[in-house]
């Protein structure tokens, strides 16, 4: 059976420094739910986990929210879909003609996921980081290769913020269920 780990950037994401306190994860998490579901979730076989994350732009003072995950059986080609989505196309071009920060909106491997836990517990890290992104003089977007911690005092705002929402508010399940023995699939796998 197929699966795949992932990362998801929505167009829609994008927050200024001062705005955090205003997202709300659950509307975000709905959102997603809502467009996996019009892509064939409900129907798809297997099971989808994710995880809310983000990350800090130093140099435009952006929030970058976003969500990692892992998808099981039918649910591949559903993230897959994804890409045809307006709030998820690969676009290199923001519509006032600047250079898109975010190239790929959906990223999938396409090796197999393996060594569990570990995949999924990457899903819920509690650390963001910070990664400045510039356009060079050549008009390429160029990326900090390392991750570093954000400076202050956004990384005190992140902390106060992740601090309000619980994990039930910062993930997402199709297809499982937390059970007193860990996940359980409630979905067939083919």
């Amino acid at each position: 059976m197929i699966s795949s780990k992932f990362a998801i950037m929505p167009a829609s994401a994008d927050v200024h420094a001062d705005k955090l306190s205003e997202v709300n994860p659950k509307q975000m998490m709905n959102a997603l739910r809502t467009a996996l579901y019009k892509m064939g979730a409900a129907t798809a076989t297997g099971w989808i986990f994710v995880g809310f994350h983000g990350e800090f732009d130093p140099v435009a003072k952006v929030y970058r929210p976003h969500f990692h995950g892992v998808a099981y059986g039918g649910m591949v080609q559903v993230v897959d879909r994804l890409r045809t989505m307006p709030n998820y196309k690969t676009s290199r071009w923001l519509p006032d003609g600047s250079p898109s920060p975010v190239y790929r909106r959906v990223q999938m491997t396409r090796k197999p996921v393996n060594r569990l836990p570990r995949p999924l517990t990457y899903l819920v890290q509690s650390f963001w980081p910070a990664r400045a992104l510039w356009v060079s003089e050549d008009g390429r977007r160029r990326r900090a290769r390392q991750k570093r911690r954000i400076p202050e005092p956004y990384h005190s705002q992140v902390l106060l913020w992740l601090d309000k929402w619980s994990i039930n508010d910062l993930t997402l399940m199709i297809g499982l269920r937390v059970t007193t023995n860990g996940l359980k699939q409630t979905k067939p796998v083919s």
